[in-house]
């Protein structure tokens, strides 16, 4: 009926611009009028106690507690996300970091090159099948854990003649007569290698100085490749204990770390 707020809404303006059925009122004074009869309109139909449709379409539900069950914490951003926005496993003990995060970090993480000490590894592994002694440990290890020994061990350097390139580095037998493992090794350039290889009794040709260097290396490797469980369950079975006693303060001040040191080595002689 004439008068009305649906009448006010939907009645177009006179050609005069003046409303009669309300006071004589002009249109212009009605618009902001109606502007708040629609703002208000839509408040209720987007209430849920009077649509309830409109529960489906709300993105924070109307009861707080509902949210509990399915919003995380990522430890990477420091905010609460749905559930949707992480990468859960059936059998994940922790929720971690979103995909975002997860994202960000990949894009911004250095990629790591392992193709040198995957031919390294196969170079190795084809210098054992030569032995033909049932070496077995270095068919055990991946690109990544020759890395580690080679440069975390190692400190990526001939232990002779600190020589750095990689390309021109390998790990041998310390003691020839004993399989290849990372507390059997030693990183040498090929041709220090091949003169290595020789070599009966290391120990006596390099002299006690130098032996406890190796020595020391060996211990380091001993202790972190022997707490993998791919390497602990073959030691466990077919190595018989060795005992290697834990480095002295001084011993990992003189031989520890990267740093190239100037310590005069004996020169390789060959023992027939």
């Amino acid at each position: 009926p004439p008068g009305t707020v649906f009448s006010l809404l939907t009645k177009r303006p006179g050609s005069s611009g003046i409303n009669a059925e309300y006071g004589g009122s002009k249109e212009a004074n009605l618009e902001g009028l109606r502007q708040r009869i629609s703002t208000l309109f839509l408040q209720y139909i987007k209430t849920p106690l009077f649509n309830a449709e409109a529960a489906n379409l709300l993105k924070v539900p109307e009861d707080p507690s509902s949210l509990r069950k399915d919003i995380y914490f990522c430890r990477g951003c420091g905010n609460y996300l749905p559930s949707t926005d992480f990468e859960l496993t059936t059998n994940a003990r922790s929720i971690g970091r979103c995909r975002k995060c997860k994202n960000l970090d990949s894009e911004g993480r250095l990629r790591e090159d392992f193709s040198r000490y995957r031919s390294l590894l196969q170079s190795i592994r084809g210098t054992e099948e030569a032995f033909n002694d049932n070496s077995r440990i270095i068919f055990l290890l991946t690109e990544a854990d020759l890395r580690y020994l080679a440069e975390n061990i190692w400190g990526a350097q001939s232990v002779l003649s600190q020589w750095e390139d990689t390309y021109d580095l390998t790990l041998v037998r310390w003691n020839r007569r004993l399989e290849w493992s990372p507390w059997n090794c030693v990183l040498l350039t090929n041709e220090e290698a091949r003169a290595h290889s020789k070599l009966v009794k290391p120990e006596e040709a390099y002299g006690p100085v130098f032996t406890q260097k190796i020595k020391y290396r060996h211990i380091l490797g001993k202790q972190y490749f022997a707490s993998m469980p791919k390497l602990a369950d073959y030691m466990s079975k077919n190595l018989t204990s060795v005992n290697m006693p834990l480095p002295s303060n001084a011993e990992k001040i003189m031989y520890g770390g990267k740093k190239k040191e100037n310590v005069v080595l004996p020169a390789l002689t060959e023992t027939k």
